[in-house]
């Protein structure tokens, strides 16, 4: 593999890297939110434990490959999932700003990880496209779940409004 090919997927993948460590952030102060909603709750659990899973595997793909974990975007990313996870803290309607959150980050985690399969595909690295496919898969759960949960939660939170 040539060197700069090999310098850019390690730059993705160190950003995938920084990516699930901003969202591990998240996930447990949105399943804090979520805890009189034990279905939501449940399934934010799950995907943050998945998403633990999705930061060791990521590393574990950058070690073999020769590089290491940047220390300065994993660092700026647990700052930034702290403050994200946090913003919707003092919302009326957190649930549902948490969930449209979530909503976009899963596909933009789909995106991402698409992305370095193929360019897993094209340097031959038939691991990565293997590894890459079980986050997506994950990814792709989360994004369902919540896809197919929104309206419960907005009309939950209308039916607070209306208490």
């Amino acid at each position: 593999m040539a060197d700069n090919q090999q310098e850019q997927l390690l730059t993705w993948l160190n950003d995938a890297h920084a990516m699930e460590t901003s969202i591990v952030q998240v996930l447990q102060n949105h399943a804090t939110d979520a805890k009189k909603h034990p279905k939501l709750q449940e399934a934010i659990e799950k995907h943050l434990n998945q998403t633990k899973r999705h930061a060791e595997l990521v590393e574990q793909m950058i070690n073999e490959l020769g590089g290491n974990v940047s220390a300065a975007k994993s660092g700026m990313s647990s700052v930034m999932g702290k403050m994200h996870g946090a913003s919707t803290a003092f919302a009326d309607d957190e649930l549902v700003k948490n969930a449209l959150a979530d909503f976009s980050t899963e596909h933009f985690e789909m995106a991402s990880y698409k992305a370095i399969m193929t360019a897993a595909k094209q340097l031959n690295l038939p691991n990565l496209v293997s590894t890459c496919h079980e986050i997506l898969r994950d990814e792709e759960w989360m994004a369902k779940f919540l896809d197919e949960n929104l309206p419960t939660v907005v009309k939950d939170t209308l039916m607070q409004k209306a208490a």
